[in-house]
Parts: C-alpha cells; structure tokens; sequence
C-alpha cells in the first residue's frame, strides 16, 4: 500500500492525508483496494468543468496555446454520446467564454501576458523530508510565482461559489505547500487562491419592446466581456448601454482595490512558523496512523466517518452502503 520513491522512502502526498483525516473506509477503499471512485452525470459536471479548466490555465501559464488544449477536449467531448453531452452542458462553448472573461478581468495582454506574475514553475512537485524523518511529503502546486511583492504560491479553485474566509484561514495544504517550499529553498512569503467560479457569465437575452430589439432589464448575472460582445452580436448600438457596461468594467481586478466580480477573486495569505509547524506536526500524526492503522488485518474494523457530504461528495457511497448492508 504505501507509494515509495526512487530511494524507497514511504511518500505521504495531501490526497493521502485529507483522506485519512476525513474517512479512513474512503482511504482504503482509494489507496489499500486502489478502487476508482464512480460518480454519477450530476457529480459528474464540476468534475470535468473543473479540470477541463484547470487544464486551460496550465497551458496558458506554460506559455503554450490554450486554444490548442481547448480543441482538443472540445474533440473529446464531441465524441460523447448525445445523453452524455446533455448532462454535462455545452462545456466547450461555456469554457470558451470563461476563459476569455478570465483574461480579460486579469489584464492579461501583449505587454503584461501574464499580468504581473513571473512564472517560475507550473505544475511544480515540491517534496521534502518529514521533520522526524520517516518518510517523505510530496505535493504539486499548480503555481510559484515572483511577485512585486515577494514569491508565492498559487493553487486554482474552482467553485460554484466563491468560499469565505474560514477555509483559507483554517486550510492545512496551503501550509504543508509553503513549508515544503521552505525546505526546497524557496523564499515563499505566502499562498494565493486563485478561485474561478464554474458558472459562466450569462449572455444577456435580446427581447423586443414595441418591435424595437433590445437587451432585457433583468438582471443577468454576467460580465463585461459577455455583455459587450452580446450587444456587437445582436447589432445593438454600445452606447445606448454605456451605464451598464461601465459598472461591469468597475468589476475588472485592479491590484490593492476592492474585488467586486461575481465570477473571479484572489485571495493572498501569508502564514507564519509556528501556524506551520502545527499543521505539519497535525500532518505527521495523520502519516502515522496511514502507516501504523494495519490495513491487512482491518477488514470490516475500518471506520466509517459518516455526514450529509457523504452523499455528494463521494464516489464510494454505493459501494460503502452495500457492504455496510452485507450486500454483494
């Protein structure tokens, strides 16, 4: 069961952990049976929204053509069967759109691609050796970056709403990511979130009012970019929406301003020793008991952490529930 590196230390990574601490039946199920979780079309959709995504931003971030990336899932996902493009929505048209508000709202252009940020590695493993020196932690950060302010890390998030304050105060990975850097050498001041929200900008609708094409009044939760290229579409004249549109300009990311967009925010943190002491000295107990727990000779002894997420959150409960109920 445990993963050994080219020295033939035991390697804890964050999955292992989060897993550990969260439900020991979820752990071995994943890592002592090395059973893949099977999620249903519902659960499903973030999934794919999320790494599809996640891979557009890799690709940008490396300094590659993301449009490449993006029409090469898009391929992939117009293979699917017609039942299977339904449940997951038309993804390729609505990553498409995210993507450009996201670069948009960032700045991103010829002179600043990369709006203030010196990518200084992508998808980076950062592995280092336990403070008691059993075994080996190891995570991969999606960024590190060199900042006006010093260096950091960044992790993307993907959500269907931005998260409060309480995660990013209480979240261990962020610390274990930064300790980690400490070792390797890297000078990290502290960590970013980059959160993306999974819903796109919705395109305002075109109604006719007395025979005259207009865009509704509702509100529609959208963007600037959105917004500007529906009414160019629709042949509408932008200055008649001139008010709306600035106010969603207002939402663009400016640094040290206030972040008002509904679909975009970051979110800095810079934790200190001792905070990170205590959650790698948290981590090297969950390890032990990964390592001590005696997965062999478990069997049906290995608990069962249960709550209302179980039914949303993990791709074992079926097969959790039926060997709870002594089914086959």
């Amino acid at each position: 069961m445990p993963i050994l590196n080219d020295n033939g230390q035991v390697v804890t990574n964050n999955s292992m952990i989060k897993e550990m601490a969260r439900c020991p039946k979820k752990f071995q199920y994943h890592y002592e049976q090395k059973l893949e979780p099977r999620y249903a079309q519902a659960r499903d959709k973030p999934l794919k929204r999320g790494s599809w995504f996640h891979a557009l931003l890799e690709e940008y971030y490396s300094g590659r053509d993301w449009l490449v990336a993006h029409d090469q899932m898009s391929r992939v996902f117009n293979s699917l069967f017609d039942e299977e493009q339904e449940a997951l929505g038309d993804l390729p048209t609505e990553l498409m759109a995210l993507m450009k508000s996201y670069l948009w709202h960032y700045g991103a252009n010829k002179e600043d691609p990369m709006h203030g940020w010196d990518i200084l590695g992508v998808e980076e493993v950062l592995e280092c050796e336990w403070p008691d020196g059993n075994g080996i932690y190891r995570g991969k950060v999606d960024l590190r970056v060199d900042t006006e302010h010093g260096m950091y890390i960044v992790d993307h998030k993907t959500h269907k709403s931005l998260p409060d304050i309480t995660h990013r105060l209480l979240d261990y990975q962020s610390a274990l990511y930064i300790w980690a850097a400490w070792e390797m050498g890297y000078p990290v001041k502290g960590f970013i979130w980059n959160y993306l929200r999974t819903k796109p900008p919705t395109k305002p609708a075109l109604v006719d009012q007395k025979r005259t094409p207009r865009l509704t009044k509702s509100a529609v939760d959208t963007d600037y970019v959105v917004m500007f290229r529906a009414i160019k579409e629709y042949g509408l004249e932008v200055e008649d929406y001139r008010e709306r549109l600035l106010a969603l300009k207002h939402q663009r990311w400016k640094y040290g301003e206030v972040q008002t967009s509904p679909f975009f925010r970051r979110d800095i943190l810079e934790k200190d020793e001792a905070m990170v002491a205590r959650v790698v000295a948290s981590a090297m107990r969950t390890r032990d008991r990964i390592l001590e727990y005696g997965w062999e000779d478990a069997g049906d002894s290995v608990e069962r952490v249960v709550d209302r997420s179980c039914s949303f959150m993990c791709g074992y409960k079926e097969l959790c529930t039926t060997e709870l109920f002594s089914g086959d």
